[in-house]
């Protein structure tokens, strides 16, 4: 189902979240097939610590030139290795990073206020606190056994290091009890596809556009600053 077009200050912000390994990606593509803007914080993180960006530079002074690739840009696996490994580590690379991604995100929401579905796709939406500004989340799940064959697989990631990455995060349980909708995506490309185009059904067909955004409760959205500020669109992965 393509997203129908619209144009209204009612537009439809939807969060997409679920722990790692979960396939948010996969997802994103097929709501971004479908006619929905994308803000990825993943492509947006990469964004800000490119070579030559405050982020880089913030970085490569807190942790040193060794997280270097050859190229002269971020080793990320080398520091996402060594930061999942040291807590204290992690919580510095996030308070360089973090503020950086989140103005982007909150610029882009704004940019794409009038648009008819967008998404913010973000790993730690819940555990930093930024539900409170989509209308309805969607967390994207899957099975323990599935997330490590993938991830071994596609990856070469260890179990070890797949378990310290979902230490730092909040259980999927936990998100589940926190999700207006899911997706289970432990199957095939083919039926999370399916699964995609039951949700658009259900946001834009099972009641008139206008209707259904006014009469539907929906998430407390904060107010975002800058209201007048403009800028381009992120990069999709």
């Amino acid at each position: 189902m393509l997203i129908p077009p619209f144009s209204s200050e009612a537009c439809m912000r939807l969060g997409l979240t679920g722990s790692f390994g979960c396939g948010k990606t996969a997802i994103s593509n097929f709501l971004l097939e479908r006619g929905a803007i994308i803000i990825d914080a993943d492509t947006i993180a990469h964004e800000v610590t490119k070579p030559g960006t405050e982020g880089f530079h913030a970085i490569i002074g807190e942790f040193g030139k060794e997280y270097l690739s050859l190229d002269g840009t971020l080793d990320r696996k080398k520091l996402g290795q060594y930061v999942f490994s040291h807590p204290e580590a992690l919580e510095k690379l996030e308070k360089i990073v973090h503020p950086l991604v989140r103005k982007r995100e909150l610029m882009l929401l704004e940019e794409y206020k009038e648009a008819p579905l967008v998404v913010l796709s973000v790993p730690l939406l819940f555990e930093k606190g930024l539900e409170q500004y989509v209308d309805k989340v969607l967390v994207v799940t899957i099975s323990d056994s599935k997330r490590y064959e993938r991830l071994t697989k596609n990856y070469g990631i260890t179990r070890e290091e797949i378990d310290r990455r979902l230490k730092n995060q909040m259980p999927q349980e936990e998100k589940i009890k926190k999700a207006d909708f899911i997706i289970d995506n432990s199957g095939s490309l083919a039926e999370s596809g399916k699964q995609v185009d039951l949700l658009l059904e259900n946001l834009f067909k099972r009641k008139g556009r206008r209707e259904r955004l006014c009469q539907e409760k929906r998430r407390p959205r904060k107010k975002l600053q800058n209201r007048n500020t403009k800028f381009a669109n992120a990069e999709h992965q």
